[in-house]
């Protein structure tokens, strides 16, 4: 927030990334405005309703895959997206954190293929 670069700022971009990625909008969208962000947006909406907001060209399959799906994979990056994307430095994860997290969805999903 004060224009220093930082690791902080660095984590806050991949968490926007990835909030972007996965509701298929950007944070300049016209949605957004006033007091209403990407991150807002999504965090109003997680976890229960979080399949509201994911971008409508994400692939779907039948409905028990899609919600194992939703629970093991989606609903996880998504937190992460919203733990990088904190207002303040210091509420957010390390990189190494977040490395760790990711390569133990990526393990699960692996074990599901």
């Amino acid at each position: 927030m004060d224009c220093k670069i930082s690791t902080g700022g660095d984590v806050y971009s991949f968490g926007v990334l990835l909030l972007e990625m996965l509701a298929g909008k950007r944070p300049t969208d016209t949605l957004f405005g006033n007091d209403l962000s990407l991150h807002k947006y999504v965090d109003f909406y997680f976890p229960d309703r979080i399949d509201e907001v994911l971008d409508p060209h994400m692939p779907q399959e039948d409905k028990v895959v899609n919600d194992l799906r939703m629970k093991s994979f989606i609903v996880p990056i998504v937190e992460i997206g919203l733990l990088c994307s904190k207002e303040s430095p210091k509420d957010r994860p390390g990189m190494s954190e977040v490395c760790a997290k990711i390569a133990s969805i990526k393990q699960d999903l692996v074990k599901t293929l």
